[in-house]
């Protein structure tokens, strides 16, 4: 009896020695590939501000990396955000867990390059402004740059090949510059179509996204353009950036490496030094906030929910209201079109101003110009005035701003394998509308299938109206109202 008790409890022990060996070798800890960015590394507005080491580190993106190392990027940022970000509207986590899954088995060799760009499209598939990669690598870039106008995609900026500047560009190898866009706009975030364009058009021009997508595939690249209401072909040779630069952070945690540019970062330069400017500048998106008085009218141009040393929130509040109370405006003018966000409390003490002034002055008239760049807490800015300002005209274009909750940046984590910063949150930011904004009638101005902002009248620039410094949606404005 004794040796089968002593038998019965060597079998349990070894049972239990099993389990605990399944438990810890089946586990997956996603800490060596994946980590949180420690706050006293990040500044106020999120960004990584750590100290760096004095050595660089070179690295090609080209490098190949194991299939292993890729399904543990791969499984490690699955983990991490089912675990840690806590908005899941445009896909649910389990979509989310499939789309990862999908990409695992995606059997082929894998470069540094590639798996990010497999990171952003997943990421990207939550459709959320705030959260996604941050850091954009390439090995390629198009000598071009362009802008998006009313009437269409021209090159405002070109190196060496001054002759095709203010064209306007008709495709990509034979792809409609439209399919181009919303091909390459999968590895690109954004709640709306608009925030999604625009920050898919400033980044097509990085060449590995036009090969993954099977667009580009030589050293030429063939763009149809239309200048002068001719349309021609141009050749164009994509600027190679070398292997990247990394230092490393010093942090108590794992190794943490920020990009500090690539070999060929003077040729990159040189991009910047042919462009366009329009013949009249008719507004200065360098400057935070600033006020202009015309006729009966003032304007306030609000280009940021920020402040710095040159740019105090309570000192210009001051002035505002010194200019409300000298000039006695009948439209007072909020222009958001260039605001990308910020901190939500720098815009309320000019909140303030509008709210007292037009209860003193109940016939002014209060106008907001809005635009695909009014995003985030420039979003919110439109929302809050609407909400305490009656009759309120929009006009311009569609908000790249949502108009549903929201995660915000309240946190940076880092992969490893892709040296990239990615942004998550962890508070959620609701915003009640059914209730407070269908009472005001606020809900003509919410696309709720599109998730932006709409304005009353739509007024966009066209190439002509940029060039002559002509400002559609400040004129209607502007318009003489008088009966």
């Amino acid at each position: 009896m004794k040796l089968t008790r002593i038998t019965i409890k060597r079998k349990y022990l070894k049972l239990i020695v099993s389990i605990i060996f399944i438990i810890f070798a089946s586990s997956f800890n996603y800490e060596n590939i994946v980590q949180k960015v420690p706050s006293y590394m990040l500044d106020n507005m999120y960004s990584v501000d750590g100290e760096s080491s004095k050595t660089e580190e070179l690295v090609n993106l080209n490098n190949l990396i194991s299939q292993q190392e890729y399904e543990n990027t791969i499984k490690g940022i699955e983990k991490f955000v089912l675990e840690n970000h806590v908005l899941f509207d445009a896909i649910s986590r389990e979509d989310f867990s499939k789309e990862c899954k999908k990409s695992i088995q995606n059997q082929k060799p894998h470069t540094i390059i590639d798996t990010q760009m497999e990171c952003k499209k997943l990421l990207s598939s939550l459709r959320q402004g705030h959260f996604g990669i941050r850091t954009d690598y390439f090995t390629e870039i198009l000598p071009i740059r362009f802008m998006k106008f009313k009437d269409g995609y021209y090159i405002c900026y070109s190196e060496d090949n001054r002759n095709i500047l203010t064209s306007k560009i008709l495709a990509i190898n034979e792809v409609p510059i439209e399919k181009v866009i919303d091909k390459v706009s999968k590895y690109f975030y954004g709640e709306n179509k608009t925030y999604n364009e625009l920050n898919t058009i400033g980044r097509i021009k990085y060449c590995d996204f036009l090969k993954k997508e099977n667009i580009v595939n030589s050293e030429k690249i063939k763009l149809k353009l239309e200048k002068d209401e001719k349309i021609y072909n141009k050749e164009i040779t994509p600027i190679k950036t070398g292997n990247w630069k990394f230092k490393k952070i010093k942090s108590d945690y794992n190794e943490i490496y920020e990009q500090t540019g690539f070999e060929n970062i003077d040729e990159f330069k040189k991009i910047d030094n042919i462009y366009i400017e329009p013949l009249d500048k008719i507004y200065f998106k360098e400057k935070l906030f600033y006020t202009q008085n015309r006729s009966d009218s003032l304007i306030i141009h609000f280009n940021s929910c920020t402040e710095n040393e040159n740019y105090n929130i309570n000192k210009f509040a001051k002035e505002l209201n010194d200019n409300l109370k000298i000039n006695n405006p009948r439209k007072v003018i909020l222009d958001v079109r260039f605001n990308t966000g910020g901190r939500s409390y720098v815009f309320s003490p000019i909140l303030k101003e509008i709210v007292l002034y037009k209860l003193q002055n109940p016939n002014t008239k209060i106008k907001i110009l809005l635009g695909n760049m009014t995003y985030s807490s420039g979003g919110e800015a439109v929302i809050n005035t609407m909400r305490n300002v009656d009759d309120v005209e929009i006009i311009g274009a569609n908000s790249g701003s949502s108009i549903g909750n929201t995660s915000g940046i309240s946190n940076i984590f880092y992969v490893n394998s892709i040296k990239s910063f990615c942004n998550y949150g962890d508070m959620l930011i609701r915003s009640e509308y059914i209730t407070e904004d269908v009472y005001n009638h606020n809900y003509k101005n919410y696309d709720y299938k599109e998730n932006t902002i709409i304005p009353d009248f739509y007024a966009e620039e066209s190439y002509s109206d940029y060039m002559i410094g002509n400002d559609p949606a400040m004129n209607y404005a502007l318009r003489d109202e008088s009966e």
